[in-house]
């Protein structure tokens, strides 16, 4: 920690010319008549600057550049233009000419000999304003976001850049970072041979992943470095294996020998410029692939990253988040040990099951899409998971701090994720995980979720698929995939972060322990009372979205997923006011659903000697229910509606959501694009020493997941058959019924014998007598046409009638409607009805939108008046 002259009794700091180690004082323009300037700023404080009880304050920095000293009493700081003056210097604080005076800014009031503005400065970026006592802006100064120690001070030119930390004393600019011949990318072979860097201070670089500022691997650039295809290269990062009584083994006891193949690599360059004063400009960090064409076109088919950080941050023994570390070893050798004690349980004690804040590694996350750069971010990183930390394959959290950078990704990072409520492609995140695919049971996740992902009162993550490279050595392949946060609620549902509350596998994610406890209480209600009672059904819907909750648990029962109900889930609710116009704001607690790994028919448990397909979920009701959430559900069964629509929904998912043909060509497109990165994954971390060449192991390896794969598609093809039965059995419903799915495509509603019903998600699902002589009406959304029936019945008629049976289904289809001027009620034709539409408006008893106003400006003048009417009457009569 570094320490400073403590500025006792208000006093300024006074700048000596003995201390000016970085050069003359900068000349000051005038912003006022004294002279006095806000000089520097620190919002992310580590180690700059302690206060008097030894905290690590965020500060600003105040210089009088006048001709005389200066009172400050009764001037005002602030963070905010519309309150000026938020904080008051005290009268009898003066600031001397040509001296520095040092102001902490936290919340906190406790007592210290320091002047203190009473509010925290924003690491996002913040706006101070210095006043005058009589209320005039002296100056308003805009700080951009700032990582750790870095400041945003005045220059020799009077203007503001960003600058190593100097409280109270003359600031010294951070020398510019060494600019690099190439940007990180894609590059042959044949084309690319060396890599030049530019500054006019000294530049250190290394290529290992490592910090060039500490790393003692780290050369002085002199020339050229040589660029080529580094997959030549010995593994490094690769070699790290299963060692017994090692700190640095990447598993406990599970044996794991690495592949000694050398594998694809990038070439990692991190560089960084040293001043002759000793200051170092920030550290860039780039990624270049040099391969040959036919390796680009392979990578370039996929998203790839690149996730460099210092080596050590993932392999040391005491803070390398990779590995058991020294802490494992002493726990082993301590009498707290138990030997029989399962190496997966999360409770183990080893760098890698270790987690929170302290546990957080700061790295470079750098994106390709088709080849090309996506974005380049220090982001910070976390080992993902529970058990699975104890795989040679370990996932990551990613996060997007102020303290590393920017406090967002603004980047599309996943294809066609969009918000649930205005459909509006999500473009920035918080966080986010690289999951790995360590095998062929991973495949689900992206599978189920294709289907899932159109049912949106059923909070799901999004994913793509990536090949990850760590320190620019091949690490196979992952999922690009949406983590749960108060972001992630507000980016899929529109709710202010700031009023999330979660609840993720029984614990608090966001929010309170009072949110906990409400949930907790909400489970008790429905098993100590009887929840047949309409009064008492209707205060838990009161309390919980019902088709959300219902959704929740048609997909886990439908496909077994096993590690579930009262696991693998997610209950989130807004706290704050209801928002117009959004159904996700009401205050109603919404359910999530994740991780489908053991799922589709997939458990280490034994089902009683029947296929996935056919094993009967919901007898994991029977323990589950004496917990929450499932008490709640089991509890709402009680009522006969409740019950009536579960089933109802049931049936959607196995004829509808999952029906066979949709999930098998969801497996094809996997298998086809995929197979080969998944095959070549399973090469990176096959244990132990191949026992056969590469295209032998990697044909044996497609046979193989070919042949898991194909277990999933029958699961799709068999399971409703089954399952559909055992709900009924569950539920004491008859099987005599007969039930109508009825699947939209595009937007709009139905009417189903004259009564309008919603679709849930893009499915309705009604139960009938067995024959009954249903009448259904397609109603196209706004901007939509019917475009006709499929399925059981296919017909270009809005209206069809259908004779109910053990399981009809239907696709009802819209589409955009092609609009032509004219067409002012937006049908999709011209006619009289159009004409009457258009009088009614220019007579003032009919309102446009914004759409039919543009549709009504027949000559285009950018109004809807008398001459268009005219204009549409013409157009008819031709």
């Amino acid at each position: 920690m570094k320490f400073i002259k403590r500025l006792g009794g208000f006093a300024a700091a006074v700048l000596t010319a003995a201390s000016m180690h970085c050069g003359v004082p900068f000349a000051m323009a005038e912003q006022s008549s004294q002279g006095l300037v806000i000089s520097e700023v620190c919002t992310q404080n580590k180690e700059s600057y302690t206060d008097s009880l030894g905290r690590a304050t965020d500060w600003i920095e105040l210089f009088n550049g006048g001709d005389s000293d200066i009172d400050l009493s009764g001037f005002g700081l602030s963070d905010s233009a519309d309150t000026p003056m938020r904080f008051v210097f005290p009268s009898g604080t003066v600031i001397g000419k040509g001296e520095y005076l040092l102001i902490i800014a936290d919340k906190s009031a406790d007592s210290t000999k320091e002047l203190n503005t009473g509010f925290g400065l924003s690491k996002s970026g913040e706006t101070l304003v210095l006043s005058s006592p009589d209320g005039t802006e002296l100056q308003s100064l805009a700080v951009p976001a700032l990582s750790e120690d870095m400041t945003y001070g005045r220059s020799s030119d009077d203007g503001y850049s960003l600058m190593s930390p100097t409280p109270a004393s003359l600031n010294c600019s951070a020398p510019a970072a060494p600019v690099f011949s190439l940007e990180s990318g894609f590059y042959s072979v044949n084309d690319v041979k060396e890599l030049t860097m530019t500054s006019s201070d000294t530049v250190y670089y290394t290529l290992d992943g490592s910090d060039p500022v500490t790393s003692e691997t780290a050369k002085v650039y002199s020339g050229a470095v040589p660029m080529y295809d580094r997959s030549i290269d010995e593994n490094v990062y690769s070699k790290y294996q299963h060692q017994d009584n090692s700190p640095y083994s990447v598993t406990l006891k599970q044996r794991y020998d690495a592949n000694p193949e050398k594998f694809d690599k990038a070439t990692v360059v991190r560089a960084v410029s040293k001043s002759a004063e000793g200051t170092f400009s920030p550290v860039v960090t780039k990624t270049y692939f040099i391969m040959s064409d036919e390796k680009l076109r392979y990578y370039s088919d996929i998203p790839v990253v690149s996730l460099v950080t210092d080596p050590d941050n993932l392999f040391d023994k005491d803070k390398g988040i990779y590995v058991a570390g020294q802490q494992y070893l002493d726990w082993k050798s301590s009498p707290d040990y138990d030997p029989r004690k399962s190496e997966w349980d999360t409770d183990n004690v080893a760098n890698f099951f270790s987690k929170g804040k302290e546990w957080e590694r700061e790295a470079d996350l750098i994106y390709f899409r088709n080849g090309e750069l996506g974005f380049s971010q220090k982001m910070g990183i976390r080992i993902k998971g529970a058990s699975t930390r104890n795989s040679q394959t370990k996932s990551f959290n990613i996060y997007a701090r102020s303290e590393y950078g920017d406090s967002k990704l603004d980047y599309k990072l996943i294809d066609d994720n969009r918000s649930a409520v205005d459909g509006k492609t999500i473009n920035r995140y918080d966080s986010f995980s690289l999951r790995a695919v360590g095998w062929v049971d991973r495949m689900r996740e992206r599978v189920v979720h294709s289907s899932l992902r159109d049912i949106p009162d059923l909070a799901t993550y999004d994913s793509d698929r990536c090949m990850l490279f760590i320190d620019g050595e091949l690490w196979g392949m992952y999922e690009i995939i949406e983590k749960s946060s108060d972001y992630y609620i507000q980016s899929n549902y529109g709710v202010p972060a700031e009023n999330v509350a979660m609840i993720k596998n029984g614990e608090v994610e966001e929010g309170t322990a009072d949110d906990l406890t409400e949930l907790k209480l909400l489970g008790e209600y429905c098993r100590k009372h009887d929840m047949s009672s309409p009064e008492n059904y209707n205060y838990v819907a009161s309390k919980i979205d019902i088709d959300s909750l219902i959704d929740c648990y048609c997909a886990g029962l439908y496909l077994v997923t096993w590690d579930w109900p009262n696991h693998n889930y997610l209950m989130w609710k807004n706290s704050g006011e209801a928002i117009d116009g959004n159904p996700y704001s009401d205050g109603k607690w919404r359910m999530g659903s994740f991780d489908f790994d053991y799922s589709v028919g997939l458990t280490y448990q034994n089902f009683g000697g029947v296929e996935g397909y056919q094993y009967d979920s919901f007898r994991k009701m029977d323990n589950a229910k004496k917990d929450m959430p499932t008490s709640i559900f089991t509890g709402l069964l009680q009522y006969p509606d409740f019950r009536q629509r579960f089933a109802d929904r049931f049936c959607s998912y196995a004829y509808s959501v999952f029906e066979p043909g949709k999930m098998t060509a969801e497996l094809d497109d996997e298998e086809n694009r995929f197979m080969d990165y998944m095959t070549l994954t399973a090469w990176r971390w096959n244990s132990g020493r191949p026992n056969s060449d590469y295209n032998t192991f990697l044909s044996q390896q497609k046979s193989y997941y070919h042949s898991e794969m194909e277990k999933m598609r029958t699961f799709f093809k068999r399971r409703a058959e089954y399952a559909v039965e055992d709900m009924q059995d569950y539920l004491g419903i008859s099987k005599d019924g007969a039930t109508i799915t009825v699947t939209a495509q595009g937007k709009g509603r139905l009417s189903v014998d004259s009564v309008e019903s919603d679709f849930s998600g893009n499915v309705w699902t009604g139960s009938f007598e067995k024959g009954k002589k249903v009448t259904l009406t397609a109603i196209p959304a706004g901007g939509y046409v019917f475009a006709g029936w499929s399925g059981a019945v296919s017909s270009d008629s809005e209206t069809i009638t259908v004779s109910a049976d053990k399981a009809v289904t239907l696709v009802c289809s819209f589409r955009k409607a092609e609009y032509i001027r004219g067409d002012v009620n937006m049908d999709g034709a011209v006619n009289v009805a159009d004409l009457l539409l258009m009088s009614r408006y220019i007579s003032g008893t009919e309102s446009f939108s914004r759409a039919q106003f543009g549709l009504a400006d027949m000559n285009e003048d950018e109004n809807s008046d008398i001459f268009d009417l005219v204009c549409l009457r013409r157009e008819l009569i031709r």
